[in-house]
């Protein structure tokens, strides 16, 4: 699954960099930060990286996730994040109202509109479609995400000098 979350990433990041649609879109009109990211040189988009994994991570976890595509899984828990990114909506509500509800997929909000272009222009699929997988995935986004840097990181020096000690 990883595989098709990092591709996924880099078609979104791509997509709303130079797609003229999304370009041309009033939602990155309307927004403080248009440019909501996940494959970039930055903490912003390293910190949504982190989620989306984690969301992934957490939902591989439960036994009930064998039954959805991993394709899906990747573009709900993407759904639902930049949802989040962009002030469409609230942890609180994709938690309490996205899980039995099918409202939030109406087309006259611009997010849905943005992101259904996105999905049928790079993936030949509908938002409508993913609706059951969205709603499982919902059921994750109570849990708490971690921003802080993988162990490795911070024993990365201790490696560079046994490296460098085993060489000599």
């Amino acid at each position: 699954m990883n595989m098709w979350a990092n591709w996924y990433m880099s078609q979104w990041d791509l997509y709303i960099e130079n797609n003229p649609y999304a370009r041309n879109h009033p939602l990155l009109h309307a927004v403080e930060d248009p440019m909501v990211l996940f494959k970039q040189p930055n903490e912003k988009a390293y910190a949504r990286f982190r989620e989306l994994m984690q969301l992934l991570d957490i939902s591989i976890l439960d036994i009930l996730t064998l039954q959805y595509n991993q394709r899906a899984l990747v573009a709900s828990s993407m759904y639902l994040l930049l949802a989040y990114h962009f002030g469409q909506t609230t942890k609180e509500q994709i938690c309490k109202e996205f899980i039995c509800s099918s409202y939030f997929l109406d087309a006259q909000y611009p997010f849905n509109d943005l992101y259904s272009h996105f999905l049928s222009q790079s993936f030949g699929f509908t938002l409508h479609e993913l609706l059951p997988t969205i709603q499982y995935i919902a059921t994750f986004m109570s849990l708490c995400f971690n921003y802080e840097l993988p162990t490795v990181t911070n024993n990365q020096q201790v490696l560079d000098v046994k490296i460098k000690k085993r060489q000599v």
